[in-house]
């Protein structure tokens, strides 16, 4: 009874986290491209400061959305260091993977893509709830 009890609340609470990260990571990307798109069309800066621009938008969404929503977890400095170095490497990963996968093996630029957005949020979940947002 217990044992069940513990695998349900478990299982709810994976359940949660899952679509939670799925919600703050759509709502990250809509507003990195909108940010990055206003900034260029409409304020007339560069396309490849517009887009760092959208990206730190997107960081700040997802950081607290993961932070408060995903995971319910306290902020702080080091919780802040955790998230950025996670998402620089995915980011990194996300570009060596592209690079790997079109250069080095001639896989077409769509399945590359599709490889990237289809295991980068996986590690992103994994990391985050595994190291980031750890409980204390």
């Amino acid at each position: 009874m217990v044992i069940s009890f513990v695998k349900q609340r478990i299982s709810r609470e994976l359940v949660y986290q899952l679509a939670v990260f799925g919600v703050v990571g759509v709502s990250a990307t809509l507003t990195h491209y909108f940010v990055a798109l206003f900034s260029h069309e409409w304020a007339q800066v560069a396309l490849y400061y517009a887009n760092i621009m959208g990206y730190c938008a997107a960081v700040a969404i997802s950081y607290f959305g993961h932070g408060k929503l995903t995971f319910r977890r306290e902020l702080n400095w080091p919780v802040f260091l955790r998230f950025a170095i996670v998402s620089l490497t995915t980011l990194g990963l996300s570009e060596l993977i592209l690079l790997a996968l079109e250069t080095w093996l001639a896989v077409s630029h769509r399945i590359s893509l599709a490889v990237v957005v289809c295991t980068i949020p996986v590690i992103t979940f994994l990391l985050s709830k595994l190291w980031v947002f750890r409980k204390s």
